[in-house]
């Protein structure tokens, strides 16, 4: 996979394909397993190869999705901490059974002064990830919380079927599960959805 990595990234230069194979290590992670641990210092930047992983904030009882990582992704937040020794300031966990690339913190800097294409990588990165967050935010900031719910369910839907928890739902969204389920019985009256056990159906 390591190899798929470097031939996806377009990497050129020799000299980081070799760094890459001495000193990169590649682990398999079950779904349900914590990846990143908030406030704990980054000693490897992780680089999702396959799978799925979500990036997220505890705030007192609610968990705050930040963003998803999928294939050739990595987090910013942790991304930004290789540069500055810092300690994480998200959690991470996997949706699915992912596979990672984990590259020690102390290659991060230096790689990106010597070699072009880590230098692009690192920059598309952090661009792809600016354009997340300003379309989350715009989100926040102009889309009702029933707009946002209702979009969440048809992105998470299959055959219009939604097997999700009000807690569940409540914990992608950044609110309290009773918000939830209070829109969601609103919807059912409107004839939006119908509910079941611990099943949506789409009506729409």
């Amino acid at each position: 996979m390591l190899d798929s990595f470097i031939k996806q990234l377009n990497i050129l230069e020799d000299d980081l394909k070799r760094e890459l194979r001495e000193n990169a290590e590649i682990t398999h992670h079950n779904k349900g397993e914590v990846i990143i641990k908030n406030n704990q210092y980054i000693k490897v930047l992780k680089i999702v190869l396959k799978g799925k992983v979500r990036v997220y904030q505890e705030y007192e009882d609610r968990e705050i999705l930040i963003y998803y990582l999928t294939s050739m992704e990595t987090c910013t937040l942790s991304l930004s901490a290789c540069f500055a020794d810092s300690k994480s300031n998200v959690s991470a966990i996997a949706k699915e059974d992912s596979t990672i690339l984990n590259i020690p913190v102390r290659f991060i800097k230096d790689w990106n002064f010597k070699y072009k294409s880590w230098n692009a990588f690192t920059i598309n990165i952090f661009r792809e990830s600016y354009n997340s967050l300003l379309s989350s935010y715009s989100n926040l900031a102009f889309k009702s919380l029933k707009e946002r719910l209702l979009e969440f369910l048809i992105s998470v839907s299959r055959n219009s079927i939604i097997n999700k928890s009000h807690l569940q739902i409540a914990m992608e969204l950044g609110t309290t599960r009773e918000v939830i389920s209070r829109l969601l019985k609103k919807m059912e009256s409107d004839g939006e959805i119908q509910l079941g056990q611990r099943e949506i159906k789409l009506l729409l």
